[in-house]
């Protein structure tokens, strides 16, 4: 489901192809070129994005199986050996960069949420796959069963999207421009990886612009000594955050967890809840802060003191 939201302007510029890509990234990014531009369909992209998962693996298997499994001396077994982990590994990279561009609800940003649902719901198998034993010792015998998506066998995919947020949202990055493309950037992809994790597919929580707004936080400002800045970064983190409490299932998945507080890492708590609700309450009523920061961080209080019935 679409972010409940009004987005302001169109998409930012993909940037999807790049002059040194490599045979590999442009196996897989023309597949995402095909969905961000609703060329193809998400189920048809999950398809080919499998057949190349896939098909990369069993050649490389093959090509070494008839070599006795041997590795040349100068060969690295991560790029020579059956790898589908890297090969994922490839995808959630680029789609977390690509993500950046598309504003809540775009039709590109539903393409993308949808392509990694056609993902989770392919039948199961398995492909062959570097693993190393106890001794170290490469071993091809054992297969991986791929697009595991909302299970903890993906979890690694959720690093690269934690990586695209520390790019965009490190202390005294552009996001404090606002209107900036940085800016809008931290937004377009909070309320992506907001979908891709109340929605079970990849779970982003350790990336949620929701513990940037907590003074703990290593990138939250000092309003006395940055009284230009301070403000701009916390209206940037506050609209990032909203976007896991603006669309109704998103907000509610969010209080669900909290009130279960099992969420890994300890961001979905009861005190962080309570604390979220304190903190757009004083964003609320500073002045320093602009109007619109003013009126949202009110709009998600209220919504937030609905859920608990208050």
């Amino acid at each position: 489901m679409a972010a409940a939201q009004e987005s302001p302007a169109g998409p930012l510029p993909a940037r999807l192809f790049q002059p040194d890509d490599s045979a590999e990234d442009l196996a897989h990014k023309q597949v995402l070129h095909d969905v961000v531009t609703l060329s193809a369909p998400p189920a048809r992209a999950a398809q080919q994005l499998d057949e190349w998962v896939s098909g990369d693996a069993n050649r490389k298997y093959a090509a070494l199986r008839d070599r006795g499994f041997t590795l040349a001396a100068d060969e690295s077994a991560y790029l020579v050996a059956p790898n589908a982990s890297r090969s994922m590994d490839m995808l959630a990279e680029t789609v977390a960069r690509l993500c950046s561009a598309y504003p809540p609800g775009h039709p590109a940003q539903d393409a993308l949420v949808h392509l990694l649902q056609q993902l989770k719901d392919l039948p199961r198998h398995d492909v062959p796959d570097l693993r190393y034993d106890d001794a170290n010792q490469l071993q091809l015998d054992q297969p991986r069963q791929i697009w595991l998506l909302g299970t903890p066998e993906t979890r690694f995919l959720a690093q690269r999207f934690l990586r695209a947020a520390q790019d965009l949202a490190y202390p005294f990055s552009d996001v404090e421009d606002l209107g900036s493309e940085t800016q809008l950037r931290w937004r377009n992809l909070q309320s992506f990886v907001a979908r891709i994790t109340t929605q079970d597919l990849i779970d982003c929580s350790d990336s949620t612009a929701l513990l940037h707004i907590l003074p703990r936080s290593h990138t939250y400002p000092d309003l006395e000594q940055r009284k230009m800045g301070g403000p701009r970064r916390l209206a940037a983190d506050v609209e990032a955050a909203a976007q896991w409490l603006l669309p109704d299932p998103s907000r509610r998945w969010v209080r669900q967890q909290c009130r279960e507080g099992n969420s890994s890492g300890g961001v979905w708590t009861e005190p962080n809840w309570r604390r979220w609700k304190e903190q757009f309450s004083l964003f609320a009523g500073d002045q320093r802060l602009p109007e619109a920061t003013r009126s949202l961080a009110a709009s998600l209080r209220h919504k937030m003191d609905a859920e608990d019935g208050a």
